[in-house]
């Protein structure tokens, strides 16, 4: 039996299992790898923030000065006014006695004279324009529109300025839509008509604001304009020797002629 019990202990002494070595967790390893990425993300967050730091401030832009420069001379208040008689008379002025004719009853055909009276609202506001940078009631007046640079405006200022009676014709018109109003009906006609009514508003309210510089609403959107004293070369022919000459007629009956003394910028 002393054998046996000898035997089984020198067994169970080989059959003890031998520890290994931990092996370490990767968990520390992931830790490590996830606070370096996030501080490589503070890094790159960082660098934007000290790229717009070093950025330098920006420069505020230079006003450009529209004030009227060079050798012009503001036209008075007597050519301003009656300039803008003669355009108007020129523009829309001719249709008030066909209006008139025509809401009389009468059986008097106006086609041939509404032809002429858009005939000459045209060679008004597009054709001298364009062709010399004037209107009627500038070669009565001996004035012209220039901008601040000391050129001619593009005949849409000349267009746009004509339209004030039309545009608030369409604005009083927009409060007749806007009272008849429904549900279902076609809201284009409203939206012009009232744009219309705002533009007429925004050149009044414009108008008094810079009423000592005379600027408008489209004077200040085509950048400054002014109304100044034009001086004639001399060296015109035909019909722009005609117009031309109507200034010495006007001049010669003492209408929209400036009063010695009288101060150019009064409006």
């Amino acid at each position: 039996m002393g054998l046996l019990d000898r035997i089984d202990e020198e067994e169970s002494i080989d059959e003890t299992p031998v520890e290994k070595p931990k092996e370490e967790k990767p968990k520390k390893s992931r830790r490590r790898s996830k606070k370096k990425e996030e501080t490589v993300v503070a890094t790159a967050e960082e660098e934007p923030r000290s790229r717009r730091r070093s950025r330098e401030p920006r420069k505020p832009r230079e006003r450009v000065d529209r004030s009227l420069t060079g050798d012009f001379e503001k036209a008075g208040t007597a050519a301003y006014s009656f300039r803008r008689l003669i355009d108007f008379i020129a523009n829309v002025g001719w249709s008030f006695p066909l209006i008139f004719i025509m809401g009389s009853g009468s059986n008097f055909s106006p086609t041939y004279f509404l032809l002429g009276g858009l005939l000459i609202t045209i060679l008004n506001t597009v054709v001298l324009p364009v062709q010399f940078g004037r209107t009627l009631g500038n070669f009565t007046t001996r004035t012209s529109f220039v901008r601040h640079n000391g050129k001619n405006p593009l005949f849409l200022f000349h267009f746009l300025k004509a339209m004030f009676l039309p545009f608030a014709m369409a604005g009083l018109f927009s409060i007749q839509l806007g009272l008849n109003y429904e549900k279902g009906d076609s809201p284009v006609g409203l939206i012009i008509c009232v744009l219309c009514l705002l533009i007429v508003i925004a050149d009044i309210v414009i108008g008094r604001i810079r009423k000592v510089d005379r600027q408008g609403l489209w004077e200040t959107a085509f950048l400054g304009v002014y109304l100044v004293k034009h001086v004639s070369s001399g060296e015109s022919s035909g019909w722009l020797k005609r117009l031309e000459s109507s200034g010495d007629f006007f001049e010669s009956k003492g209408w929209g002629v400036d009063k010695e003394g009288e101060d150019s910028d009064e409006s």
